[in-house]
């Protein structure tokens, strides 16, 4: 009988204490950001990285004292960013890692509270991605969804061109901060631009040449 309420206790308090670091937990091979620091001369959020591997991270803000889940959500495949946020306003940065479908996310990192000391100024995103299909092998079209590094607040111009040069100017995306591409030739190989349009009527660069293809 001792015996067994040994290992009773044992698997008990394993239970309550180990959470996070079994094997079979996502969060445990997602591991959680770490030594977040705030930047105020450009209002850059970096943290360190606790996980190797594809993924990439989530970063939520808002006004001081807001709870996860009703803030502002960015992506970024980089440490850092440089959150849209204006002088004299005080705000709460969270960051976590999505590691992907099979080893899930980490735990939220944060808050910093932080007051911005400047508004921030005009960044070019800083990578897009796109997705891929076609209504049949034998088709010679495809469409495809380009989506950007994006702040959740501005607007963006986008340019899908066969060129290589930076263009004078673009479409801008009414849609939200992805585009839509129909009818595109499979034998054609196409490169994407945008930028970031700024509070004040002003333009980052253009991020690109990004190519899109079919194969």
């Amino acid at each position: 009988m001792k015996i067994l309420i040994s290992i009773v206790l044992f698997f008990g308090l394993c239970t309550a204490g180990c959470i996070g670091d079994s094997p079979y937990d996502p969060q445990a091979k997602c591991g959680t950001p770490t030594n977040l620091n705030f930047e105020k001369g450009n209002n850059s959020f970096s943290w360190n990285i606790n996980s190797s591997g594809e993924g990439h991270y989530e970063v939520q803000y808002g006004e001081h004292g807001f709870s996860l889940g009703n803030g502002t959500t960015v992506v970024t495949n980089s440490n850092f960013y440089n959150l849209p946020l204006y002088k004299n306003n005080k705000y709460d940065l969270y960051v976590r890692k999505n590691c992907g479908t099979a080893n899930g996310r980490s735990n939220w990192a944060g808050p910093v509270t932080v007051l911005a000391s400047n508004t921030t100024t005009c960044v070019k995103p800083g990578y897009a991605a796109y997705s891929k299909t076609t209504s049949s092998i034998y088709s010679s079209t495809f469409d495809a969804t380009v989506s950007w590094e994006n702040d959740g607040i501005s607007l963006y111009e986008t340019v899908l061109t066969t060129s290589s040069a930076p263009p004078a100017n673009g479409e801008l995306a009414t849609t939200g901060q992805k585009v839509i591409y129909i009818g595109l030739s499979k034998t054609v190989n196409y490169n994407f631009f945008v930028r970031k349009r700024c509070a004040d009527n002003t333009f980052s660069d253009f991020y690109g040449p990004y190519p899109i293809r079919w194969n």
